[in-house]
């Protein structure tokens, strides 16, 4: 089965009302003046064409606005004003002033912000002459209560270093430092 993408509707649309003109769209007869309607033809169904004014509120009706807010009919207020800011005390990251992201686009954003931090805390800890021990990254997802679209909230790093050990270019540990015990 082919798949269809949106020109293609608007295409066939196009060719579809190619014989109405404006004023008999609105009241859904054709232009020509042959006799030919849905009735002339089994399986065809008249269709009515809503005037241009009247589309916006039937799929309305229809649909409801959150689902129109959720394909991106509608502008979803929430959605629109929703900014982010880095709260930490790291100055080489983004988002240091207040920036608008879409509920598309955060994840992406949101991720690559947190991994900033990651590589701004690996150079710390080799410039303090630290290892890292243990790095974790936590992205926050959340669900817009008016469109319903799921968007990443936020993140957190986390990064764990520790001194580096006297034997850490040594493979093999200082005599003692291991035990076995034979019983």
């Amino acid at each position: 089965m082919d798949r269809l993408s949106p020109n293609m509707g608007i295409s066939l649309y196009k060719k579809n009302m190619e014989g109405f003109s404006k004023a008999q769209r609105v009241q859904g007869t054709p232009s020509s003046t042959s006799s030919n309607d849905a009735s002339d033809f089994p399986g065809v169904q008249q269709v009515k064409v809503i005037p241009e004014a009247n589309r916006m509120d039937t799929l309305k009706d229809v649909y409801g606005e959150k689902r129109l807010k959720q394909l991106g009919l509608v502008e979803c207020a929430t959605c629109a004003s929703r900014t982010y800011v880095d709260g930490s005390d790291d100055p080489g990251v983004s988002f240091k002033s207040p920036g608008k992201i879409s509920p598309e686009a955060s994840f992406s954003m949101v991720s690559s912000h947190e991994q900033e931090h990651v590589s701004n805390e690996q150079a710390n800890a080799l410039a303090e002459d630290r290892e890292v021990v243990a790095q974790s990254v936590q992205i926050f997802m959340s669900v817009c209560p008016e469109c319903g679209k799921a968007y990443a909230s936020g993140g957190v790093t986390k990064t764990t270093t520790a001194g580096k050990s006297a034997y850490a270019g040594d493979k093999t540990p200082p005599e003692g430092s291991l035990v076995d015990a034979k019983i």
